[in-house]
């Protein structure tokens, strides 16, 4: 009996490896790459075939991972078709495990890879040329922007919780010389940051890093795809742009130009741009960056992508809240204002750049850009952003030339 058993396991085996190297396990009908599947589609023959050998010995069929649906299946095999192993099926992993599939972009040999840590993760892919689709989605649309690749985005940097992969598509991650800066993708070549950011940065010394969940690879989070480097071109600051010392920047925006043009995927996706009349009191917004958690005991900001949610002021009631802390601010209408009256949740240091968005009709709009702030995670002193509302028509007579 227990041969006989063997048998069918072997024979199921090859079938299943076979039904993997085909991608029935990881395709729809559409031969659209799933990741980010919260309920099972219907299965074909092959694929169903290819499930059957788990459950002889009492393992599930099946695994879930961050929401995501995977198969449970034989070590070896995952391995044999270059899947990720991981646990989630009981039992022993290295005989049954949870196939994660590594999604493998196409690069050319004589294209170099940044390593950075993890000799086992191929973390960085150097943009040489448009990256290939990870997951379709119809972007020859100017409207299709906004849309994240996680189904949750709840609230979540000081006071803020980690980030998901691929929940915030939109924000990149600037390292310049020393120092670093957040940024948002608006296009396939264009990335907002913060002027102040980049107002003395030379061009070699600003790297850009799309799809960026952990900056550490701590593998605290699971991130199903490297990110992106791309080299800066062309900065081009706010033509009203003024750098100051005590008082807030006037028109703290800048574009950065990316040597090579990004395509569109899962974990990279650009933000939507504000209409000139949207209408911005009493909203929430979300604000994302790789800032401090704490404002005053932590030296550098955290490696892992954090958010918060915070909710949008006036310009009297900003004025308000620095009046009673007697703080001297002019406002000028190229700012807003956000943040909570206790200050628990905030955007900090090391977040300069990042985005500010709210939700308008299904879709994640850019609305700020993170500037400066009276210190942070304080009461009654919120986080200060540039109002992307303010210059929107500038940032479309460069991006859409």
């Amino acid at each position: 009996m227990y041969f006989c058993k063997v048998c069918f396991l072997l024979f199921y085996f090859i079938k299943f490896a076979k039904c993997i190297w085909a991608n029935d396990l990881f395709q729809n009908d559409d031969d659209v790459l799933i990741i980010s599947q919260t309920k099972e589609d219907e299965e074909d023959s092959d694929t169903a075939t290819g499930r059957v050998f788990v459950t002889i010995f009492g393992f599930p069929s099946k695994c879930e991972i961050e929401g995501t649906f995977y198969p449970c299946t034989l070590s070896l095999a995952c391995w044999w078709v270059g899947g990720i192993n991981t646990g989630g099926c009981g039992g022993n992993s290295w005989i049954v495990s949870c196939c994660v599939k590594r999604v493998r972009k196409n690069i050319k040999q004589d294209q170099s890879l940044l390593y950075r840590g993890d000799k086992d993760v191929k973390k960085y892919q150097i943009a040489e040329e448009p990256v290939p689709y990870l997951q379709k989605r119809n972007d020859d649309a100017e409207d299709e922007c906004g849309l994240s690749g996680s189904r949750v985005i709840s609230k979540r940097i000081i006071g803020g919780k980690e980030a998901r992969f691929a929940e915030y598509p939109w924000q990149a991650l600037l390292k310049i010389s020393t120092f670093q800066c957040g940024g948002v993708l608006v296009s396939r070549k264009f990335v907002i940051t913060a002027g102040h950011c980049v107002v003395k940065a030379k061009l070699k010394d600003i790297k850009v890093y799309l799809g960026e969940l952990d900056t550490m690879d701590t593998g605290k989070v699971f991130e199903y795809e490297p990110a992106e480097l791309h080299s800066v071109t062309r900065k081009i600051l706010h033509p009203r742009f003024q750098y100051k010392l005590i008082q807030l920047d006037r028109f703290d925006i800048a574009l950065l130009e990316m040597l090579t043009e990004t395509a569109f995927s899962y974990h990279i996706f650009p933000i939507c741009l504000p209409q000139r009349d949207l209408t911005l009191r009493g909203r929430k917004g979300i604000v994302t960056g790789w800032g401090k958690i704490k404002p005053s005991t932590e030296m550098k900001g955290t490696n892992v992508l954090r958010s918060a949610t915070v909710p949008i002021l006036d310009i009297e009631e900003c004025n308000s809240w620095h009046r009673k802390k007697q703080i001297t601010v002019e406002l000028h209408e190229d700012v807003l204002c956000a943040g909570h009256p206790d200050g628990h949740q905030d955007a900090c240091l090391g977040d300069s750049g990042g985005p500010l968005v709210v939700l308008e009709n299904g879709r994640w709009v850019l609305v700020g850009i993170t500037s400066a702030g009276f210190g942070c995670g304080e009461p009654l002193q919120p986080g200060i952003y540039h109002s992307v509302v303010t210059s929107v028509e500038w940032i479309k007579s460069v991006i859409y030339v």
